[in-house]
């Protein structure tokens, strides 16, 4: 039964009722000849039905891809052109989203007799996932994890925040994203209890926290901003809530700070990791202010090295890159074939672009992404795919996006704009028009700027000069776009 505070709705997990659509489902993807190892994708918010959809993938050995729900209809047939599921699973309210795709679509929501052997659909299965993660091309990368990759997540989740089935694990994030899902599976497998919230507010995550007895929940670091930015008075700390697990995008010295005044000094967590990765660090309570910048630690079972551009591992307090290996690191990429390509791996170690350092002590501190993704709230955001959006504009001579550092959202998507020649400028409202027609909301640019097209910063070879830009964007040389 679901509850309402304070404009969210959330909606305790009844296993009984996740059993039998997993049923169902599974009976319908047998009809439609799905078998081990084919792929499934499923697009659905914080719902039930999301649940039961990764339930019966695992019973039938199914690889599960969840979607962004966020995603615009373009993005979510180009993302199934690419991976070629045998089934499009998706709830009642994305429906409309998939009315262009062409695979067979199955929608959640639908009960079904609960099966009298429930051994196929046991929580404590962990099945493989393709997670869709970011690349500098533009391109969503297809991140194969395999079953023993997202179990080696799953048990060192449990151990690092010792889940039981004594904990409420309540899920304000949505479920398609790489932590909140994995958490999701970590938490069932041990017994913990699932509440599910439709969406995020600050009031209301707090009431529902309070009304479940939640112990346990992961944020990213603008939902902590915003929870912040409430006044000391209306936001008092559930009782119950014993860990809030942070992750997603940098989490400002500033702000954490202000995060352990309110939570107090035992509740907060942070770790550092990748879809290709899992966990690469962890930071914990009692640990943050002794560690100011800090992300933490490899658990046991990782390992960390920070090398130079010669793959030499550099001394304590060096940069370097940052390259990780564990049992969780994913298979590799999938490719528009079918196989697997795996991104710069050095003994075992696998890189994902990270600059960082580590003290003689073992603490990672991160200085810098060595790719040019964004990370906005949370979500990974491709300069290049906005670009295109924006090149498509009649008014737009061409255009260079990057990231601005932001207290609330980690990252702000900007973009400096030339308009074309003896054309009418293009104003802010008519380019985040052109750019919504084409993209997920969380990707149109929050900052706007302007130039004449031989200042924008393109390299001899067509591509944008991101690094370039932003520093011109620092020193203020681009003009305001209104």
């Amino acid at each position: 039964m679901s509850a309402t505070g304070d404009d969210v709705r959330w909606t305790p997990l009844d296993e009984d009722a996740v059993v039998a659509e997993a049923s169902a489902l599974a009976a319908e993807l047998t009809a439609l000849g799905c078998a081990a190892g084919d792929l499934v994708c499923a697009l659905a918010g914080n719902h039930p039905g999301f649940v039961a959809a990764r339930l019966a993938a695992t019973a039938l050995e199914l690889v599960f891809a969840p979607l962004n729900p966020r995603l615009a209809p373009a993005e979510v047939a180009a993302l199934c052109a690419y991976v070629r599921p045998r089934a499009l699973l998706v709830d009642d309210a994305h429906a409309a989203v998939v009315d262009g795709v062409t695979v067979p679509a199955l929608r959640l929501g639908r009960s079904g007799p609960a099966p009298g052997d429930r051994t196929g659909f046991d929580a404590a299965r962990i099945g493989a996932t393709v997670l869709f993660t970011s690349g500098t091309t533009g391109r969503p990368k297809a991140c194969l994890r395999p079953e023993a990759a997202e179990a080696a997540r799953v048990a060192e989740l449990t151990a690092t925040y010792a889940i039981t089935a004594d904990d409420v694990h309540l899920i304000t994030c949505p479920l398609a994203h790489s932590a909140p899902g994995i958490l999701l599976r970590a938490a069932r497998a041990a017994g913990a209890r699932t509440v599910l919230v439709d969406r995020f507010r600050p009031r209301g995550f707090l009431v529902a926290a309070a009304a479940t007895g939640a112990t346990l929940t992961f944020l990213v670091p603008t939902q902590c901003y915003r929870l912040l930015e409430l006044p000391p008075a209306e936001r008092p700390v559930p009782p119950s809530l014993r860990a809030v697990i942070v992750a997603g995008a940098p989490l400002a010295p500033a702000v954490k700070d202000r995060l352990l005044d309110w939570l107090g000094p035992d509740r907060l967590w942070e770790f550092y990791g990748s879809s290709e990765t899992g966990t690469i660090t962890v930071i914990g309570p009692g640990e943050h202010r002794a560690h100011v910048g800090s992300v933490g630690r490899p658990p046991p079972g990782v390992s960390v090295r920070v090398l130079d551009e010669h793959g030499a591992a550099v001394a304590a307090g060096v940069d370097g890159e940052v390259f990780v290996r564990s049992a969780a690191l994913m298979a590799g990429y999938l490719t528009d074939d079918g196989d697997l390509v795996r991104p710069d791996e050095r003994d075992g170690h696998l890189s994902v672009g990270d600059l960082g350092r580590v003290d003689a002590d073992g603490w990672l501190t991160l200085v810098d992404r060595k790719h040019d993704t964004i990370i906005s709230g949370g979500s990974n955001v491709y300069p290049a795919e906005v670009e295109a959006a924006l090149a498509a504009h009649p008014a737009v001579a061409g255009a260079v996006v990057f990231g601005v550092d932001d207290p609330e959202w980690g990252q702000v998507v900007t973009a400096v704009v030339a308009p074309r020649a003896r054309a009418a400028p293009p104003t802010i409202a008519e380019l985040t028009a052109c750019c919504r027609a084409r993209l997920a909301g969380y990707k149109l640019p929050r900052r706007w700027a302007t130039c004449a097209i031989d200042d924008l910063p393109i390299g001899g070879s067509g591509k944008a000069l991101r690094r370039a830009a932003r520093a011109a964007y620092d020193e203020g040389r681009y003009q305001p776009l209104v």
